[in-house]
């Protein structure tokens, strides 16, 4: 009778895959035989999703930041919550010796440096959840991905709860800050003596989307396949909006505050610029159902003062 008991324990705890499943994406179909219990991650944000799913998974792959176990403050809680220390790898391509060397029965690269060539060697060595079909790079909306993930783990319930947790939050935060409807927004980041721009297609400029803000519709024309744009420094009227959120660091800031143009600009004469610290800029970056809730609630305050000439940094 214990070894019954203790068989039905050990059954809950696995996630929900009663049968086998074919989990279809970019890179075409991939079985999945069992449910899985050893997951590498070898795209830039996906331990988040799979944390947000209640999953621990043994490797990830760092993007930046170098935070313990790559892993930022909106998701730490939720990486100890299943008790998650996973090996990390740094450097921007998937390392494929590294992650034979973790032995996986799933391969999680939904936002991965990843092309054919390599879905074909990473696939030799485990099942492979590739990036959502019919999107660009890097293109996909999160909720498509943790659906896809989801489904390639039995978390299909967990999946649709997030997700209305997560627009819950984003919501309420709309409804809070009525005047973000109708907004116009530049988000951009300093890369050097560059400029660079999103198109409405990406996480950042999706998420102030749905707080209400509009996304310049040039944007769209300007962007790249890739889905942003870089201009020179002289073309700061660009990003002259109701609303800029800068992404960087305290030297393009410095870069971007030095210049006589933005000097010039209502972004700086009436305080319209709100500059992301780290953390910010990394939440802004990763786009996750556990980032989105933490920077609707830190930003969204700042983004009120700013479209009241009053932020203050």
């Amino acid at each position: 009778m214990r070894a019954v008991l203790l068989f039905c324990l050990f059954m809950i705890t696995l996630p929900a895959l009663a049968e086998p499943v074919d989990i279809t994406h970019r890179f075409g179909t991939t079985r999945i035989d069992a449910p899985p219990q050893r997951i590498v991650s070898v795209g830039y944000h996906e331990q988040d999703f799979l944390y947000a799913l209640g999953l621990a998974p043994v490797g990830v792959h760092e993007w930046f930041g170098a935070r313990a176990f790559a892993t930022w403050v909106w998701a730490d809680d939720a990486r100890k919550a299943v008790g998650a220390e996973p090996q990390v790898q740094r450097g921007f391509e998937i390392d494929l010796e590294w992650v034979w060397q973790l032995q996986p029965d799933l391969i999680v690269a939904s936002f991965a440096p990843m092309d054919a060539a390599t879905y074909a060697q990473l696939s030799r060595i485990a099942p492979v959840v590739g990036p959502p079909e019919g999107f660009p790079d890097w293109g996909a909306p999160w909720q498509e991905e943790l659906r896809l993930i989801a489904r390639a783990t039995g978390r299909q319930d967990r999946a649709e709860r997030v997700i209305a947790d997560v627009d819950a939050v984003l919501a309420d935060t709309r409804a809070q800050f009525p005047a973000f409807d109708g907004a116009s927004v530049a988000v951009a980041h300093v890369a050097g003596t560059k400029l660079v721009g999103y198109g409405p297609a990406d996480g950042a400029n999706r998420f102030m989307s749905d707080l209400g803000f509009e996304i310049p519709a040039e944007f769209e024309t300007l962007a790249s396949a890739a889905g942003n744009f870089s201009v020179s420094l002289e073309r700061i009227d660009l990003f002259e909006r109701d609303l800029a959120l800068w992404l960087g660091d305290t030297a393009g800031r410095e870069l971007i505050e030095a210049l006589p143009a933005y000097q010039a600009s209502t972004l700086a004469q009436k305080g319209r610029s709100v500059w992301a610290d780290e953390d910010e800029t990394g939440a802004m970056s990763f786009q996750t159902p556990l980032s989105i809730p933490w920077a609707a609630r830190r930003l969204a305050p700042r983004f009120q003062r700013a479209l009241r000439g009053a932020e203050p940094d």
